[in-house]
């Protein structure tokens, strides 16, 4: 059949565009998770197992082909290829991920059921999570600033203090505070903030939630607020920021084709 034609049909049996657009964001949000190393997330997500499996009923999972095993095993390498990009440009060595991709790719290709796939899929997830979420602690000495980071990273959409930070780790603020600053190189409150617009630079790349949305998740006091200070990081407002990057990424980084 003329690949045209294919095309024009396909399209036209799959006229929902909410769904493909729902689908998509859940796989950018999916992703994101990952390559942000919030491991408590990916282990929410890991855990709804049945979800994950029938994203064809629940989301849009294309069909690569007419047999069941090859198609969930297409999928799967197609997820290892999209993980090990997002981590690199989050910050992993590209070596790592690369290899740590092509050693579950050749898993996933040995693999003989349906489940066996999935196993290997979920287990490569949190396996460059997990990395991820060490990445950021690499410089890091204190077991309370390890504790903190962790705290913040799953209280990101809250308006996180030092004293409820140092509360829930049952120390006291100030020296929290100066042990922070002494291994990261920036106080907690410039380690949130940071967090925080680095969270929503990728939501206004990848996704199409306004600015009210956006600060809401984030747990800013308003949208005026979260505004100021995106552009005091950025030196752009957040809709700026969307028109210049909008569904930019690793791809747009890629450079000419014929450079290579």
């Amino acid at each position: 059949m003329d690949i045209e034609k294919e095309l024009e049909q396909q399209l036209l049996s799959e006229r929902d565009s909410e769904e493909r657009r729902t689908a998509y964001a859940a796989e950018l949000r999916y992703y994101g998770i990952i390559s942000s190393g919030d491991v408590e997330a990916l282990k929410a997500l890991i855990k709804n197992r049945d979800n994950l499996k029938n994203q064809d009923k629940t989301g849009r999972k294309g069909v690569l082909s007419r047999t069941g095993i090859n198609n969930e095993r297409y999928h799967g390498v197609v997820m290892a290829a999209l993980i090990s990009r997002f981590c690199i440009e989050a910050g992993m060595d590209i070596a790592v991920s690369y290899t740590l991709s092509d050693i579950f790719i050749r898993r996933i290709d040995l693999a003989v059921t349906v489940d066996e796939i999935w196993n290997l899929c979920a287990e490569m997830a949190m396996e460059y999570c997990v990395r991820m979420r060490d990445l950021s602690k690499q410089q890091v000495v204190s077991k309370y600033v390890v504790l903190a980071i962790d705290y913040i990273r799953a209280h990101i959409q809250e308006p996180v203090t030092v004293e409820q930070i140092a509360g829930a780790l049952s120390v006291n603020p100030s020296y929290l505070s100066k042990l922070f600053k002494k291994d990261m190189g920036r106080s907690i409150s410039e380690y949130i903030r940071d967090s925080k617009i680095e969270i929503a630079c990728n939501m206004l790349r990848q996704l199409d939630n306004t600015s009210l949305e956006i600060a809401n998740y984030l747990g800013f006091s308003s949208q005026s607020h979260f505004i100021q200070v995106f552009r005091k990081q950025t030196g752009m407002t957040p809709e700026e920021y969307r028109r210049k990057y909008y569904h930019k990424s690793w791809i747009s980084d890629a450079g000419d084709p014929s450079d290579l």
